[in-house]
């Protein structure tokens, strides 16, 4: 990995701020951790987790592996990072 491309735990944090952006957007102040299953918990519909997505990788200059991921397991913010080649 080049070194201008961010670690795991640096795509977690960006994933975690851009959510609180993006809900801050919406009018929502939740705190979410890492584990929180994202869409179970009604945080994300599907359209905001591409949105999600989408800004992270446009961040990152990485690239989200839909093939890396369950969904069928929960979505967490810390299996969203783990995504991402």
């Amino acid at each position: 990995m080049p070194e201008d491309t961010p670690s795991s735990d640096a795509i977690l944090h960006l994933l975690s701020e851009t959510l609180t952006r993006l809900l801050g957007k919406g009018g929502r102040s939740i705190r979410v951790e890492d584990d929180t299953d994202l869409i179970e918990r009604g945080v994300l519909d599907s359209q905001a987790l591409l949105d999600l997505i989408l800004e992270v990788e446009n961040h990152s200059n990485r690239t989200f592996d839909a093939e890396r991921i369950d969904f069928e397991d929960g979505v967490t913010l810390r299996r969203i990072a783990a995504a991402f080649a």
